[in-house]
């Protein structure tokens, strides 16, 4: 285990600690941006494959039902 001959004030880690957060607030924030320009995409998505599984599952059924 190294001693650091430089050891950081309070001070110094507590502006990093802000930095740290506020990169991470970033983040998040540029994250729910993305998602929310593409929500409608994926929603018409999601919409269009559950309407053809349920189709296929309708004819699947009716197929082995008799």
């Amino acid at each position: 285990m190294s001693v650091d001959p430089t050891p950081r004030s309070w001070f110094d880690r507590a502006v990093g600690a802000c930095m740290s957060v506020l990169l991470a607030v970033i983040a998040l924030y540029c994250a729910t941006q993305v998602l929310q320009s593409i929500l409608p995409f994926l929603v018409v998505c999601v919409g269009v494959a559950s309407i053809i599984w349920a189709v296929w599952a309708v004819i699947q059924y009716r197929r082995n039902r008799y």
